[in-house]
């Protein structure tokens, strides 16, 4: 393949990184550490926190760099997939970063790499790892792409580990039970370094290996704990308790969770890290992310954009959903999802909510086609007038526009690729 040099594209580097390496996935750290190594990055001065689990990953990275920024640290944030532009994945201070500082650590990286292959996560992680290095970064927050223990993100040797929650996702890479889902995420703890766990019944498998590591375990619901009041909320943890906090400006009952999760990461980087109350209120309501329960209004209808892809999220829009099904007169759903994903279970929580679909394809070659998506669920119920089927989103949407009417409601979900046409319709990126 040609090699690239600074005259090309972000796309066109993209296009080349792609095709590198004759897997899409190929979970092993021996390559991308020699790299690494060779690029001799040295973040001994950085503060850096890695963030995995099966869902809330992103929201607990929007709303660590939030509070962090609103303190007055430089900091880092690298995150995937993107939405729609890959900028998305590597923020400076809140901002995507920039082609010119992205084409540059192509250029390096492909340099030190030589004949070394790399995988497009690989390669990628590595360019965001020296953009935050040569920006002199006080914080680096990095999200772990899938599984924990042989993901690229994990040569990192972090100083505070959070796991968002395990359930049941990409079974056919890190094991079809929830121990063996357990040990790969745990596998992102580091000795003697705090490790957060936000699942209040987590596997025997990540208690023993953080046991095992000496790591600082701190486990939502015994070591930290959140209460409701009426119209703030409460964070107990082991150095400090907050009352009167700000609800974060992302909706939906799971993102107190995250921000819990987020208080106990701080917590117990309180010995580095001095955050003020106040600033922890706006950092919360400066918090965002797209596609995680957004809502919008267009013509008097209300649009909800969530990018629950596997069934422990469904079961998360469905609570948030169900929360408000009062207000609305019917529901409609664009919707398509990736075919090593569990459609059915899927498909079985949100039978008794949502009137009308409107199945989608989706342009990637994990994505179920609508008509699949379309058998699956009239298999489910009985009448088939109220099932769509459509090429790409857009027109799912626009579909679910027109037929709808004024007090109804319309669920965008089923994967990132389901979400990110309609945010790029609706110019919301």
């Amino acid at each position: 393949m040609k090699k690239l040099n600074i005259k090309n594209s972000v796309k066109e580097w993209l296009f080349y990184i792609e095709n590198i390496h004759n897997k899409n996935i190929d979970m092993d750290l021996s390559r991308i550490n020699i790299v690494f190594s060779k690029l001799n990055l040295n973040f001994n001065n950085t503060i850096k926190f890695t963030v995995g689990g099966t869902n809330g990953k992103g929201s607990i990275c929007a709303t660590l760099e939030s509070i962090l920024i609103a303190a007055g640290y430089r900091v880092g944030k690298y995150t995937s997939p993107h939405l729609i532009k890959f900028n998305e994945r590597i923020q400076i201070d809140g901002q995507l970063v920039d082609d010119n500082l992205l084409l540059e650590a192509f250029i390096k990286i492909e340099e030190v790499r030589s004949n070394i292959s790399l995988t497009y996560f690989e390669f990628t992680t590595l360019v965001a790892l020296y953009i935050f290095y040569i920006q002199k970064l006080d914080i680096i927050i990095l999200e772990i792409g899938l599984g924990g223990r042989l993901d690229a993100v994990n040569i990192i040797n972090t100083d505070c580990a959070i796991i968002s929650n395990i359930n049941l996702d990409h079974t056919e890479i890190l094991g079809n039970n929830i121990e063996s889902i357990g040990f790969e995420k745990a596998n992102i703890f580091r000795a003697n370094k705090p490790a957060i766990c936000g699942d209040t019944n987590p596997p025997i498998s990540l208690l023993n290996y953080a046991k095992k590591l000496s790591a600082n375990l701190f486990i939502l619901g015994i070591d930290f704990d959140y209460s409701i009041n009426d119209n703030t909320w409460t964070y107990k943890g082991k150095n400090f308790i907050l009352d009167y906090i700000n609800f974060p400006k992302m909706h939906g009952n799971n993102q107190i969770i995250n921000a819990c999760n987020s208080l106990a990461a701080l917590d117990m980087m309180s010995n580095v890290l001095k955050i003020e109350k106040n600033i922890i209120n706006i950092g919360l309501q400066n918090a965002f992310i797209p596609g995680r329960f957004q809502i919008i209004t267009i013509d008097k209808k209300t649009i909800i954009l969530d990018v629950a892809h596997n069934g422990h999220a469904a079961n998360i829009l469905f609570e948030n959903l169900n929360n408000m099904k009062s207000f609305y007169k019917k529901t409609y759903a664009v919707f398509g999802m990736l075919k090593d994903k569990d459609i059915d279970i899927v498909i079985d929580k949100f039978l008794n909510i949502i009137d009308i679909w409107n199945c989608t394809s989706l342009k990637h070659f994990r994505g179920l086609t609508s008509d699949e998506i379309y058998n699956k669920i009239s298999d489910k119920i009985s009448k088939n007038t109220n099932i769509y089927k459509f090429d790409n989103p857009q027109i799912a949407f626009m579909n679910a526009m027109q037929k709808s009417s004024e007090y109804d409601r319309i669920i965008v979900f089923g994967s990132f690729l389901t979400v990110s046409p309609i945010l790029e319709k609706l110019q919301l990126i």
